[in-house]
């Protein structure tokens, strides 16, 4: 498995191309904002003569699935959420336009996950963990193959998520991470929703959430 980190719209926010030898390939939050990042986006998967199958939410908040429906356009793939966060998806237009993102749409989702899923694409195999508290349907998405874990904003680098939104709930959000992500190898890579890659090991020892 490899993947491609790029850093989208305003608010900073990292989406990732992730892909195999088949040359299949998942997009992991499609925030891409504006035409020079959609080409940005573009012009590395025809690069690498890549097959979009699918793009997969992390959660819904609007800075992950600005580029959500751009993407549908242009490559037909399938889309997956949890349900939970379908009211972010219904209401996004109206989301955008309170905070002064103009009249945006994203498109209805294909698919909704659970717990315990897995999604194969190519060779590759993520397993889904539902994880919620910074949004209700927040998930992160595993690798046991690769030991990487795609961890939306869930887990950062020394630090959680927020949880002040609607949906959100910090001891919800805590138990999640202690549950869920800390039963995983102290080796496993850790690739943010925004900021920098860490791992389950310096979390557990270093992030001030979780002492």
């Amino acid at each position: 498995m490899e993947y491609k980190q790029f850093v989208f719209n305003p608010i900073q926010e990292n989406t990732y191309v992730v892909y195999d030898e088949t040359r299949e390939a998942v997009i992991i939050d499609a925030g891409n904002f504006n035409e020079r990042e959609n080409a940005a986006l573009t012009d590395f998967i025809s690069g690498k003569n890549l097959i979009v199958k699918a793009v997969l939410c992390t959660h819904c908040h609007w800075d992950h699935i600005f580029g959500l429906d751009w993407v549908a356009q242009q490559y037909k793939p399938e889309i997956y959420c949890h349900a939970e966060d379908l009211p972010w998806i219904e209401n996004f237009s109206h989301i955008c336009m309170s905070y002064g993102f103009g009249e945006r749409k994203a498109p209805y989702p294909t698919n909704f996950i659970t717990d315990s899923q897995t999604i194969k694409f190519g060779n590759t195999v993520l397993t889904v963990l539902h994880t919620p508290g910074h949004s209700a349907g927040g998930v992160c998405f595993y690798c046991e193959t690769d030991n990487v874990l795609f961890s939306g904003d869930t887990l950062f680098f020394s630090s959680i998520g927020r949880a002040d939104l609607p949906g959100g709930s910090e001891p919800q959000l805590i138990s999640s991470i202690r549950d869920k992500l800390l039963a995983l190898p102290d080796s496993t890579a850790v690739l943010p929703g925004h900021g920098l890659q860490t791992s389950i090991g310096f979390e557990r020892i270093n992030n001030p959430y979780l002492q």
